[in-house]
């Protein structure tokens, strides 16, 4: 049996648009996982054509809705990536998958005590990670 392990902190930077890989997904201030598809990872956070329509730049929106008030949207980035590196990231299932189930209820458990949900998870409350 697989020994638990505690939730990272993920963290996500962007990355010079010239190179193959556009952005990286962080634990411990160390490059983890390479975006190839920002258009991937930033539906999995809620940006939309319509967010696009209105002049709102991708990383704007993930800068205002997740990282400028880390109290409020903190655990919700945490799901949001968690969210994105299961779909997407072959590397991440292999070495994570079997702790994904773990993360996402502690992080939900956590978020229903502080009552704080984003915008993306008020319009997607299907999801097993949200507040229901």
């Amino acid at each position: 049996m697989n020994e638990k392990i505690p939730v990272p902190n993920f963290k996500y930077s962007s990355k010079d648009p010239a190179s193959k890989n556009f952005g990286v997904i962080e634990i411990d201030d160390a490059v983890k996982f390479w975006i190839d598809n920002l258009d991937h990872f930033y539906q999995a956070f809620g940006y939309n054509n319509e967010l696009q329509k209105w002049g709102v730049f991708p990383n704007q929106f993930i800068w205002e809705e997740y990282l400028s008030n880390a109290a409020k949207s903190h655990l919700c980035f945490q799901l949001h990536t968690i969210e994105y590196l299961m779909k997407y990231s072959a590397p991440f299932l292999k070495m994570y998958g079997d702790q994904c189930d773990d993360w996402i209820a502690a992080l939900a458990e956590a978020r229903s005590l502080n009552g704080e949900e984003c915008r993306t998870c008020i319009a997607t409350r299907n999801e097993k990670y949200c507040l229901k």
